[in-house]
């Protein structure tokens, strides 16, 4: 069981780090479309025409290609409080808990971000000044959510199987069982 979760870590790793890739070079066309803005307002006093609408696209991208990339390294913010306390069995209970938890969150909005996909793509909607589709974004958070949903599925088998055996080390929670000594606070 152990090999089967590595491998399919690394596989979806490959899918993450490329998301996250699409998700900085976006940045940069971001930054580079903020920068001609203010020099051709500054400059010329001319705005880019519809820069507002270009801007509400990429953000919703870069926002959100990131996230599962984020969680495969446990950078975004959870509550440790109690798992980073714990030992043994029943650290990986706490975290296969929130896991869980984040996991049913998760795939509750992958699919009403589906649905609001199916909405958009049936009833059309577009940005107001230069009309870019609003379909294309939604679709890549639906997706990007998928991926977060993924890759918890994935931790939260790795927190059952360490559950199981929890003298095992991992791989995916970057340490091996037990390996976080906790001091009490003075």
């Amino acid at each position: 069981m152990r090999a089967i979760i590595e491998t399919l870590d690394q596989a979806l790793g490959v899918v993450e780090r490329f998301a996250a890739l699409i998700a900085g070079l976006l940045i940069l066309a971001l930054m580079s479309l903020v920068c001609a803005e203010v020099l051709g307002r500054g400059l010329f006093n001319h705005a880019i025409r519809g820069s507002i609408d270009i801007v509400e696209q990429l953000m919703v991208a870069l926002v959100a290609l990131g996230i599962a990339y984020c969680q495969s390294h446990f950078g975004n913010v959870r509550m440790t409080l109690v798992s980073d306390r714990c030992r043994g069995r029943a650290k990986w209970l706490s975290e296969l808990f929130a896991l869980a938890v984040a996991l049913f969150v998760v795939v509750i909005l992958t699919k009403g971000s589906w649905l609001n996909f199916m909405r958009s793509w049936n009833n059309g909607g577009d940005t107001p000044e230069i009309g870019i589709p609003l379909w294309p974004g939604i679709l890549l958070v639906t997706c990007a959510l998928g991926l977060l949903a993924l890759r918890l599925a994935l931790q939260s088998a790795e927190a059952l199987r360490l559950l199981a055996q929890p003298g095992d080390g991992s791989k995916l929670f970057g340490h091996p069982a037990d390996a976080i000594e906790t001091t009490p606070y003075e």
